[in-house]
């Protein structure tokens, strides 16, 4: 992925601090905090947008969630998807009864976050901050069919997967990527429609931010973890462009978007949204050092989108429970794992 006319590898060696495996070092606090302060004067603060995310997996009590804080158009400019700018609480639970989707839209007035560290509030939902590796999640649905209150506790070294790298045509499309916590210790509670879930279970934290066509940039998004092992994808198909990597017992390695592939295998029909999305993938790469092969079966989908008429374009998100299956090759040394995650797949209504 170009970043600001670099490559991914000169980004990941000179802007990120990687060594040649693509480990981490020193990922501040601050670099998980509020971002829109960087991007003054860059002419498309209409389009500019950051989301802090988070989501659990409990098989024990058969309960998964994802949480999403986000604003667009902080600022109110003119010439965006939303010219007097939005924040919205987007959370979804996948639980045996169904599930229970929220996308809750209030003014950008309502969203506040610091720059020092990821304390952010929309409306009356808050992500704070304990210390560095130790983050409050909590907030409810408009309905009151969710609630939560979660403790996650990074369970991985963060890592910074790009820096204002290219996601589209357009050069100014650019967004940057951290993940804060590619494993975490999820404990608290959650609550869907009256029936409340004590939680310890694994999770995962990222955060995204920069300018972009909030409608018009598709991608494919994928995130695994077990003790010892993190699998992560951010793939742009309309670029091309993207980024992988795997890190197995505390070493991370990184995949290029020349050193992958990912095919969609089996698809569904939304009728109401008249579109296909993938329901098994097939991801490959080889990065010298180490080779990666996996299948993602897909459990649930769920459709999130951007509150804009039918009429008007839009990108529709559809967030997916999946079964991930595969073995890493690392300097011939083999190892298999399996088990539940998270994925994404966007695609463009006409």
């Amino acid at each position: 992925m170009p970043v600001l006319g670099t490559t991914l590898a000169a980004s990941a060696l000179l802007l990120l601090g990687l060594n040649a495996y693509g480990q981490s070092q020193n990922i501040p606090e601050a670099a998980d905090g509020y971002h829109f302060l960087d991007w003054l004067g860059t002419g498309h603060l209409a389009d500019y947008t950051e989301w802090w995310y988070f989501n659990v997996y409990d098989s024990s009590n058969n309960v998964q969630a994802i949480f999403s804080y986000l604003i667009n158009n902080p600022s109110g400019q003119s010439g965006g998807v939303f010219p007097v700018g939005i924040s919205e609480m987007a959370v979804v639970a996948y639980t045996s009864a169904g599930i229970v989707s929220e996308e809750d839209a209030y003014a950008a007035h309502a969203f506040s976050a610091a720059y020092g560290k990821a304390n952010a509030q929309v409306g009356s939902n808050s992500v704070t901050v304990l210390n560095s590796d130790t983050y409050q999640i909590a907030g409810a649905t408009r309905d009151g069919r969710i609630a939560w209150d979660l403790t996650y506790q990074r369970a991985a070294p963060s890592w910074l997967a790009g820096q204002r790298f290219n996601v589209a045509s357009e050069s100014w499309e650019l967004m940057s990527w951290l993940l804060y916590m590619p494993s975490a210790s999820v404990s608290g509670t959650l609550a869907v429609d009256g029936v409340s879930y004590s939680i310890s279970a694994p999770g995962y934290h990222d955060h995204n931010w920069g300018e972009w066509d909030l409608t018009g940039v598709p991608w494919n998004w994928a995130q695994y973890s077990q003790p010892g092992l993190t699998f992560d994808l951010g793939d742009f198909p309309n670029k091309p462009g993207g980024v992988a990597s795997i890190e197995v017992d505390g070493q991370r390695y990184v995949f290029q978007s020349g050193q992958y592939t990912l095919t969609h295998t089996i698809w569904a029909y939304d009728p109401v949204h008249n579109l296909y999305y993938p329901t098994q993938s097939v991801f490959q790469a080889n990065n010298g050092t180490a080779a990666l092969a996996l299948t993602m079966s897909v459990l649930s989908t769920d459709p999130l989108s951007a509150p804009l008429p039918p009429s008007v374009p839009n990108a529709i998100i559809y967030e997916q429970t999946t079964n991930y299956s595969g073995s890493v090759s690392i300097n011939g040394t083999r190892t298999s794992f399996t088990g539940n995650g998270f994925k994404e797949y966007t695609a463009l209504t006409q």
